[in-house]
């Protein structure tokens, strides 16, 4: 777990909303040991396991439309980042494990989209 240690706090699952919509499984809100709550954290399924990442926020056009080139899926922008690749997994697998200790049939990789 980020942060965690034998004596310091770790980070905790403080809710989890089921949404299954292809690889999604839901969105997870964690409070870090610092007391900083990140909300609508993504919790994924892929034939490479389960995932979470940071949450971000919709690309809109000038019209206030969310952006979908050649009418695929929309564009996100970043709204928090972690400073390297390491942290961002680290924190990922942090949040799969509070999830699944919750939810433990949520995840499973045989049921990736």
């Amino acid at each position: 777990m980020i942060g965690a240690t034998a004596d310091r706090p770790r980070m905790r699952l403080v809710s989890f909303k089921p949404l299954t919509k292809g690889t999604l499984r839901g969105f997870a809100t964690v409070e870090l040991p610092i007391g900083l709550r990140i909300t609508d954290c993504p919790v994924l399924v892929g034939s490479r396991g389960a995932w979470a990442c940071l949450p971000s926020k919709p690309i809109l056009d000038r019209e206030g439309k969310h952006v979908r080139p050649d009418g695929k899926k929309g564009q996100y922008a970043s709204i928090l980042e972690w400073r390297d690749r390491d942290l961002s997994t680290r924190f990922g697998q942090a949040v799969v494990e509070l999830v699944r200790a919750k939810h433990p049939d949520l995840l499973d990789e045989d049921k990736a989209a």
